[in-house]
């Protein structure tokens, strides 16, 4: 299994994100999943089935870009583009949704919305341990986030 490299200031910038999507009506509830999973599961309160979730979520961490207004162009493996679409094919979850997180705020779109390219690309310097450092890129061009601000 790959080398993990979240730290608990990435989960807690996660936790954040999912609170801040989801709001404080109570309406929505959260779980948060283990290391190889989506990281969210988000349900419906207020749904006749309040037990299967509503929607899905992963968060993505944004740490040099200063706000989630500053001009920023999101990218994301297709590793886990792919793993997404299993809850969107698979598990019927519709409303599978990928956010960036920035210092001040999210930027998200359902993973069905996204609009880009794919190339080549990850990290400039490889991590040691690490096999996914160089891979397949999703890289955004034209896709209509919606934002929320802390």
């Amino acid at each position: 299994m790959a080398k993990r490299f979240e730290k608990p200031e990435d989960i807690e910038r996660e936790n954040n994100a999912c609170a801040l999507l989801i709001g404080d009506s109570g309406r929505f509830t959260s779980k948060k999943l283990g290391p190889h999973e989506v990281d969210f599961l988000i349900y419906d309160t207020q749904s006749e089935t309040p037990t299967i979730p509503f929607a899905a979520l992963e968060v993505k961490g944004v740490k040099k870009v200063p706000s989630v207004h500053t001009p920023h162009t999101p990218i994301v493996a297709i590793k886990k583009l792919a793993s997404l679409q299993k809850y969107i094919n698979e598990k019927k979850i519709t409303n599978t949704i990928i956010a960036w997180a920035y210092a001040d705020g999210i930027k998200f779109a359902k993973v069905t919305e996204l609009k880009g390219k794919v190339q080549w690309g990850g990290q400039f310097k490889p991590r040691a341990g690490s096999v996914n450092d160089h891979e397949l890129m999703f890289v955004d061009t034209n896709t209509s986030f919606k934002i929320k601000t802390y």
